[in-house]
């Protein structure tokens, strides 16, 4: 069964797309694939390729367009993901700081702007989070809530890799620790 796979535009980020598709692969930066993407990635029609839970996300050269090459990427990366033979390199930091500037920028936004705040990405790793708590969120009493609840919650749905979130600024000027609980199955 093929997969069906729906573009999503990249904020900021011209050459890339995510395409929300069912991924059972490991979550990161893709070395090799089947079918035709390998090849695209490896002669440079793709220049990255991500995997996360739930979407690929790639990029295409600089001198490529979407509106070129996006119907026969769609339809390899369709083929590709129903055949073994994917090489992913596990984890990666820039995919960590994607899915969550994407879930902070989206589906989160207007929840926090609407409590007269912002939150933003200061640092990832293959496997933390630090965000910046601005505006309300910075000496709000449910931040700690909003961290575990909504945002944790939300980005390790896509990224199971996530051992770790911290808030840079505690609204006292300090850094303070992880306030999720421990992940199963992995030590803090």
């Amino acid at each position: 069964m093929k997969s069906t796979l729906h573009p999503q535009r990249v904020d900021g980020e011209p050459f890339a797309l995510r395409w929300v598709a069912e991924v059972d692969l490991p979550v990161g930066r893709v070395v090799n694939a089947p079918g035709t993407i390998g090849p695209m990635l490896e002669y440079g029609v793709l220049t990255k390729v991500l995997v996360e839970r739930g979407g690929v996300w790639t990029w295409l050269d600089g001198a490529q367009k979407w509106t070129e090459h996006g119907p026969r990427i769609r339809d390899a990366l369709g083929v590709s993901l129903e055949l073994d033979g994917w090489e992913v390199e596990e984890g990666s930091a820039e995919l960590l700081r994607l899915i969550a500037t994407e879930v902070l920028e989206g589906e989160l936004k207007s929840y926090v702007a609407s409590h007269g705040g912002h939150i933003t990405v200061e640092g990832a790793t293959a496997t933390s989070l630090r965000l910046d708590f601005g505006g309300a969120c910075e000496d709000c009493p449910a931040a700690g809530a909003t961290l575990h609840d909504r945002i944790e919650a939300a980005v390790r749905a896509r990224y199971p890799l996530l051992e770790s979130v911290t808030r840079v600024n505690d609204g006292h000027g300090a850094t303070s620790g992880w306030l999720g609980l421990p992940v199963p199955g992995r030590g803090r």
